[in-house]
């Protein structure tokens, strides 16, 4: 009994309905939004599309395959399930001319099984909220002459999202000579936008993200892919775009420089992104990498190619007792600097075995199996004496399997 509780299964029933509804989503999303598009190559609430992460932005974006903290919510749901403690973070950026971004996010790690049953369950919020400063309009009268000047703000966004992550299953893949596990996580997320546009004009739509990650951590690999801002229209008076589509592919790579220890003191973390915004027909390259010395100081490295902000990307990073500071400065041709200042706390950490518990089986929740969990927990001279059980080959079988 205590072997079918630890053993690590999955029900491939549940998981191909998962698999199904996701894909259902995804295509019909797609379809929605492909002829919807009224404004060829024009996307609309393009904070969507800026890198709020400081540690994300260092690497150059290139964080699809590695995510694995609150800030997955912006590159791959999945990446959530990565989240081993409570983890609250606060991000400031300043743009160009006078854009400031506003970004907070929480990540929670459930001491759930999962709706599937194999663990690592994730929940995350977050909000941001974009200004672009003021600006000056000059006002006529109806025979053209001048009437006054007017300073309105020159708009902003606000964005309010959340997600949710699980193992999706755990498969064994042996070789000549090693064996390894892989993980495979599946995430969800949704966001509501609200944009306004020279102070008197607004407008709001809901958007969907999808996410799979697939990890190897004996090997240091991951894969991941997510389906980001699949949604609705924003209107402004008369004309309608649709939110920034973009589906993203990317790898990590983990080079440990100390074979020592484990995990190692010193490691090399490499990262590349593919990105195909939809509407704008365009792809994108990301490229980073993070070197890490005694697991809690960081100096990144990353450059963006065929974008309109594209350029190279330098960060550093700090962990002290649950506390993270982290910084990106981004060197672009067409925003000028860019820079990030984000702030961590971890908290509450879950245990590893708290996160990888698998649903019980259905045999070991039976009322009637209570009696004989007690009966094991007392010693042999605690046990009063009973009529002897009947040969397993004579007795009925008892109820098997899990359930969902």
């Amino acid at each position: 009994m205590n072997t079918i509780a630890k053993s690590r299964r999955f029900s491939p029933k549940i998981s191909a309905i998962w698999l199904f509804g996701l894909t259902a989503t995804v295509a019909a999303m797609a379809a929605a939004t492909a002829g919807a598009q009224e404004n060829p190559g024009v996307t609309a609430a393009p904070v969507l599309q800026i890198p709020l992460s400081a540690r994300a932005a260092a690497m150059g974006s290139a964080h699809t395959g590695i995510a694995a903290d609150a800030s997955a919510l912006e590159y791959n749901p999945a990446g959530l399930s990565g989240l081993q403690s409570h983890e609250f973070t606060l991000t400031h950026m300043k743009g160009f001319v006078d854009q400031t971004i506003e970004h907070a996010a929480f990540g929670l790690p459930l001491p759930f099984a999962g709706l599937i049953g194999n663990g690592y369950s994730s929940l995350g919020l977050g909000v941001t909220m974009s200004r672009f400063g003021d600006i000056e309009v000059n006002r006529t009268r109806p025979d053209g002459s001048f009437l006054d000047t007017r300073t309105l703000k020159a708009g902003g966004d606000l964005v309010a999202s959340f997600g949710y992550a699980e193992r999706l299953a755990e498969t064994p893949v042996e070789t000549q000579k090693e064996n390894y596990r892989v993980d495979h996580f599946i995430g969800v997320g949704g966001k509501w936008v609200r944009s306004t546009l020279a102070q008197d004009h607004s407008a709001a739509a809901y958007a969907a993200d999808l996410g799979y990650l697939v990890k190897i951590p004996d090997a240091g690999f991951s894969f991941g892919l997510s389906a980001l801002n699949m949604g609705g229209k924003m209107r402004f008076i008369e004309e309608a775009d649709p939110l920034p589509m973009t589906f993203k592919g990317g790898f990590g790579y983990l080079v440990p420089l100390d074979m020592l220890e484990s995990p190692p003191s010193q490691a090399l973390l490499l990262a590349a992104d593919g990105d195909y915004l939809y509407f704008e027909r365009q792809w994108h390259v990301n490229l980073g990498v993070e070197y890490s010395a005694m697991r809690n100081y960081f100096v990144r490295l990353g450059y963006q190619v065929h974008r309109d902000i594209a350029g190279l990307t330098v960060g550093f990073g700090a962990r002290w007792r649950g506390f993270g500071v982290d910084y990106a400065w981004a060197l672009t041709e067409a925003m000028g600097d860019l820079h990030r200042v984000g702030l961590s706390w971890r908290f509450g950490k879950v245990e590893v075995r708290t996160r990888e518990e698998q649903r019980r089986p259905f045999i070991e929740s039976m009322p009637e199996q209570e009696g004989l969990k007690e009966l094991e927990e007392k010693t042999p001279e605690d046990i009063p004496s009973r009529p002897r059980r009947p040969s397993p080959e004579k007795r009925r079988p008892s109820a098997p399997g899990w359930i969902y």
